[in-house]
């Protein structure tokens, strides 16, 4: 049936997306527009129920209802049309942390006729223990300190209280972070002066300190409202559109704003301003708390940690209020589900603690435990259904498991007609003789585009599924705690059902089960009964074959290897085949591993022979044969040499020129390779003295060269292999013509060049 109006269209838009931001201040400007109180009261009503204690719409619902019942004159609707502002104003009051909502109040009692001068006192001390350390409540602390000023005084007794008062009021005010704070210190200067210069003396230098820390920390606490967008107040008119919070998809900017509400959280949680009384510092957390669930209503963890803050305060009722509210808004958050399914489990034991607990209502705990998961499984399956479904529509194959004949059968291909098969034929011929098509190399390219899309959604459907999993898995172990065994059957009956059903939940709950008899067959009853639906499942496999073996049930564990391998690919099922090596080389001899490694060897004819030998050895992923490195990371750990090895055949360089003794450079060593210079005496200077034909360098020489020669050398190779090598190389060039003059016996392989010019001089200076 079609809507009857636009009223109608937007409120059945908004049934079906409860979150579209413009659609909601579409139905808010056809209420304001029509005039209709009704309406009014229709559109504000359904907006707060989506987004409760959004200051925008309580203020303007809130001005509409002062307008309906205007104080002193005759209402202008009924009730029922909309309710009275004493009514909004008890649902509203104690849960909201703006400013705003509360001068409006305080404006409606000041207003009445029926408020004497100490209800008004009362509503202003109401208001300020629960929003008076705000940053914007510097005009209610302002009004309320203008107020007392006004009050008349009949003898000297009324007098004294009123200035006791004000005193009290100008204390509290100086030391909170508001945002007139430096006006109201001066004002409180002016009035103790004004009454005894003596003694403003004393009671300002008691506060001074407190007023500087808040002073101080007001800059601070600006800089983390701007961060956080608090600093600049909504505009609060039924024209204006209405800030509404924003699901996220956790974009940079959205990461940082809560990055940013989290160091806001700390830094007050931190007590920056000191404040001694619990009562007050409990109340300006609670507020900050109440503050960020309203601007980040779609962000759990700020939930969460308002849930922790409070339990830490011994504050339960608030704790489960703000899991409860923070469920409304995240239904399908694992970490509020989780946490809001553990405190109601701790009020079980709870009750079950108390003397002369009823049965009959632990029972119904333990029922609306069950409930709390039912209904968080129902949401994630409604957004899987609809995931699966989107899926399907763009050419995808279905995720689901539809039913234990089909689940192996893999995806069915459709058949290709004449056609299809004729534009293949031509498509090929194209590519033969290199003859491109535009059309079909962009179809080609949105096809595989289209691909690409349906791998990335069906990735995320098994990854939804999988979680869907974790959450099922969580129930049977809540399942097991409150009712044992039977409690778990029922729930694992339920769950094994649902096509979303993955193999984890029959691997949980079979080793559930073994915990609770692990005699029994029960166990491996479940792992067989999932073996239905997840025979192709390697994990699945292999997580199986480990409950077997660890069971030391070798005839199953083999029966089951055995049954497995001749049924799956080779490739596909490695991993079985490594489980089942890893195992026979605990349990079996030589003879049999040889033979199962013949068997591997025949099953992948292309793995080398290494490889298939080093699985054998290979233990929690250590592999010390045939490390992933190759054939050169074994001669480096078998020779215990580095990997980059010198060679011993330097390459040809030019004769190089002799540098003077100041600008010597020691040898080049980067990188792990060394560079040998070759030898090359000086072609004008020879050993004059034979006597030091023999000397070797100085001890500090030796040790300041940084080249020493390997600590094993490289092994020969074999003869044979060189006479092949020499065959088919080409023989080498001759070595350049050199000055003929054998090099000094004292030279060690590797060691760098000496300069002889040295040893001259040295004979020269002792002749």
């Amino acid at each position: 049936m079609a809507p009857a109006n636009p009223f109608e269209a937007l409120q059945a838009r908004l049934q079906d997306h409860p979150h579209d931001v413009i659609a909601w201040q579409d139905l808010v400007n056809f209420a304001e527009d029509s005039g209709d109180f009704k309406l009014i009261n229709e559109a504000y009503s359904s907006l707060l129920k989506v987004y409760p204690n959004t200051i925008q719409a309580q203020i303007v619902y809130m001005r509409h209802s002062q307008r309906a019942y205007p104080i002193g004159k005759p209402k202008l609707v009924d009730q029922d049309v909309i309710p009275t502002p004493q009514t909004l104003f008890s649902q509203w009051l104690k849960q909201s942390p703006d400013v705003e909502l509360w001068k409006l109040y305080l404006e409606y009692v000041r207003s009445s006729q029926a408020s004497s001068r100490d209800v008004v006192k009362k509503a202003y001390e109401f208001a300020l223990r629960f929003v008076g350390q705000e940053r914007e409540a510097g005009d209610i602390w302002k009004d309320y300190i203008e107020y007392i000023k006004d009050d008349p005084t009949s003898n000297e007794r009324e007098s004294q209280e009123k200035m006791d008062l004000l005193r009290s009021v100008y204390r509290r005010a100086v030391q909170i972070p508001i945002d007139n704070l430096e006006q109201i210190w001066r004002e409180w200067d002016s009035f103790e002066n004004g009454l005894n210069k003596l003694t403003a003396k004393k009671f300002l230098a008691d506060v001074s300190p407190d007023y500087m820390t808040a002073r101080m920390k007001k800059t601070e606490l600006a800089e983390h409202h701007k961060r956080i967008g608090l600093f600049h107040p909504p505009v609060y008119d039924h024209k204006a559109p209405i800030e509404l919070p924003i699901p996220p998809v956790l974009r940079s900017e959205e990461r940082a704003l809560l990055a940013n509400w989290r160091k806001y959280l700390e830094f007050e949680e931190s007590n920056p301003l000191g404040i001694e009384e619990k009562s007050m510092l409990a109340a300006r957390i609670m507020a900050v708390y109440r503050k960020g669930v309203i601007k980040m209503r779609f962000y759990p963890e700020i939930w969460y940690l308002a849930y922790l803050w409070a339990q830490s305060m011994g504050k339960g009722d608030d704790a489960h209020t703000f899991l409860k509210n923070g469920l409304d808004a995240n239904s399908t958050s694992f970490l509020l589900n989780f946490a809001y399914s553990e405190l109601h489990e701790q009020s079980i034991l709870n009750l079950q603690a108390t003397a002369n607990a009823d049965p009959k209502k632990i029972e119904e705990k333990k029922a609306e435990g069950h409930e709390i998961y039912k209904k968080f499984v129902a949401n994630l399956k409604i957004e899987l259904d609809r995931l699966e479904e989107l899926h399907i529509a763009e050419g995808g194959n279905p995720v689901s498991q539809q039913s234990g004949a089909t689940q192996n059968q893999g995806p069915v291909v459709p058949a290709q007609n004449v056609i299809e098969l004729e534009d293949d034929i031509t498509q090929k011929e194209n590519e033969f003789y290199g003859i491109v098509d535009p059309a079909a190399a962009e179809a080609k390219e949105r096809e595989l585009e289209r691909e690409r899309e349906n791998e990335r959604r069906e990735a995320i459907l098994v990854a939804k599924r999988v979680e869907l999993g974790q959450v099922n898995i969580a129930w049977m172990r809540y399942a097991k705690r409150v009712g044992q065994s039977a409690g778990l059957r029922n729930v694992f009956k339920e769950i094994r059902a649902d096509k979303w059903v993955c193999w984890q939940v029959f691997e949980s709950a079979a080793l559930l089960e073994h915990q609770i008899s692990p005699t029994a067959d029960v166990a491996a009853k479940i792992f067989e009964l999932g073996l239905r639906f997840f025979s192709s499942d390697v994990d699945y496999v292999v997580r199986y074959l480990n409950f077997l073996i660890n069971k030391c049930d070798e005839a199953n564990a083999r029966a089951l290897f055995e049954r497995i391998v001749v049924s799956m690919e080779a490739e596909k099922a490695r991993p079985i085949w490594q489980r089942w090596l890893s195992y026979q080389m605990s349990i079996a001899d030589l003879p049999t591993l040889q033979k199962l490694d013949k068997r591997i060897a025949d099953t992948y004819p292309k793995d080398r022979a290494m490889k298939l030998f080093a699985q054998r050895y290979l233990y929690l992923g250590i592999e010390v044969v045939a490390p992933p490195s190759g054939i050169d990371a074994i001669a480096s750990h078998d020779l215990q040499t580095p990997l980059k090895i010198p060679s011993v055949v330097a390459p040809p360089h030019p004769t190089p020129v002799l540098a003077p003794l100041t600008s010597q450079q020691p040898p080049n060593v980067s990188n792990g390779s060394h560079v040998y210079p070759s030898y090359n005496p000086p072609p004008t200077i020879a050993p004059s003295n034979p006597a030091f034909a023999n000397a070797r360098p100085p001890p500090a020489a030796r040790m300041a060269s940084p080249l020493q020669p390997p600590k094993r050398p490289l092994p020969e190779p074999d003869a044979l292999s060189s006479q092949k090598r020499a065959r088919r190389s080409p023989p080498p060039p001759p070595p350049p013509q050199r000055r003929q003059q054998p090099p000094p016996p004292s030279r060690r392989w590797g060691s760098p060049q000496r300069d002889d010019r040295r040893r001259v001089q040295f004979i020269a200076s002792t002749n």
